[in-house]
């Protein structure tokens, strides 16, 4: 389902159980194109073309989550209409989209409290995959699709990264990252792990399993690799964590 603004009132009746994504993008193709994106996964929508209609449908349509653009236009800018939504509906978190090329908008986001951020154009199942990691957090359900992705199939969301293991694709930060087959796999096993210390054993059973090169040297070099591909800093990773003597902790 599908609205506009005008087509809700303060005494509207509740949407539905599904939950409900409200969409605040300048662009009425992209506007169009969130809202049948996300309609197919599940979701209500409630569409706004600029900031104000925007903050009135935030307490007129009780969305679940609010995903805005940074650029949005109007009379103020996305930060703008953000501080906005964040006075009149704070418990509604916000996912933020920014353009592309643009990592200041993107720290900009995240230090004003977004919930989280996704760069232009919207990749469809990183961005279903990123809300309902958020509406997970934050507690609210998500709908279920048959047919659709589920257990170790389709896209998942750990921190920065987003790994679809059925299409066998990454995105860190919003951008692709091309990672070579072995990559991917150690990758996988250690995002989906998340949280766990990974060995190296059990790395190099998992990934190399009676076909090893060599000694644990293989491992090192691909782990080395893979900072270099999804850390801000590799000599300082944050992410795919050492843990001396033992193996390998992915963090969030």
């Amino acid at each position: 389902m599908t609205l506009a603004f005008g087509d809700l009132h303060e005494s509207a009746p509740a949407l539905d159980t599904h939950p409900t994504i409200l969409v605040i993008d300048g662009d009425s193709a992209t506007r169009d194109s969130l809202a049948a994106t996300l309609s197919v996964e599940g979701f209500d929508i409630v569409v706004a073309a600029d900031g104000d209609e925007g903050v009135v449908l935030a307490s007129a349509a009780h969305p679940s989550l609010i995903l805005l653009d940074m650029g949005v236009g109007g009379n103020e800018d996305g930060l703008g209409v953000f501080h906005r939504l964040n006075a009149s509906t704070p418990a509604v978190p916000i996912i933020m989209v920014t353009a592309r090329d643009d990592e200041l908008d993107a720290v900009l986001a995240l230090e004003a409290g977004a919930a989280d951020h996704v760069t232009k154009p919207p990749r469809p199942r990183e961005l279903t995959a990123r809300i309902r990691a958020v509406l997970r957090r934050v507690g609210n359900p998500t709908p279920v699709i048959s047919g659709g992705p589920s257990g170790a199939g389709g896209a998942v969301v750990y921190g920065p990264v987003c790994i679809d293991t059925a299409l066998r694709e990454v995105t860190v930060r919003g951008r692709p990252v091309e990672l070579s087959r072995k990559e991917f796999d150690l990758l996988a096993l250690l995002v989906l792990e998340a949280g766990h210390v990974v060995t190296r054993k059990q790395c190099m059973d998992r990934i190399w399993g009676d076909r090893k090169m060599g000694d644990s040297r293989t491992l090192d070099t691909h782990v080395k690799r893979l900072r270099k591909k999804i850390e801000y800093d590799p000599a300082d990773p944050q992410h795919i964590i050492t843990v001396r003597g033992i193996g390998y902790r992915f963090k969030p």
